[in-house]
């Protein structure tokens, strides 16, 4: 059915089973795993006085960096092929459905997975921001996974 589907992950729980089902989903569909983390640079958007970012940006980009690999030590356990995809674009300014949404266009991905919340933020009362522009925006179907404390 899916050729190709993309997960995007942030290392939260949420994002960790939509991980695990987007795995699953390729296995079923002979699919070609993308996996997607976006560097949050939301925080350049705030003053905050005469701190050096350069630790706290290193330490996003290895982390990102780590969550990746994970991923694809996951697929490749499961005999699914897989391509890592990281994304820094500082001018976004943390915009992450919309660079997210320009990786599916470009990708020819055929399905989204993503957890319904991450690691930003406020969540929101019901879906994640990232989660709820994704659904409204998105140009292919996005599958959403639910942790099961979530109500």
């Amino acid at each position: 059915m899916y050729k190709r589907i993309l997960v995007a992950v942030d290392g939260s729980h949420c994002s960790d089973l939509a991980l695990d089902h987007a795995i699953g989903l390729a296995a079923i569909c002979d699919a070609e795993l993308q996996v997607v983390h976006v560097i949050d640079n939301g925080y350049l958007k705030y003053d905050m006085g005469y701190v050096d970012l350069t630790d706290l940006r290193a330490g996003l980009i290895k982390g990102g960096e780590e969550l990746l690999a994970e991923a694809q030590e996951k697929a490749k356990a499961r005999h699914v092929r897989c391509q890592t995809v990281m994304i820094d674009e500082i001018v976004a300014l943390g915009d992450i459905a919309h660079q997210i949404r320009q990786l599916v266009e470009s990708s020819a991905a055929e399905l989204v997975v993503l957890g319904t919340h991450g690691r930003h933020g406020m969540s929101r009362l019901l879906l994640g921001s990232v989660a709820e522009s994704l659904v409204r925006q998105c140009p292919v179907p996005v599958l959403l996974v639910r942790a099961k404390d979530e109500t």
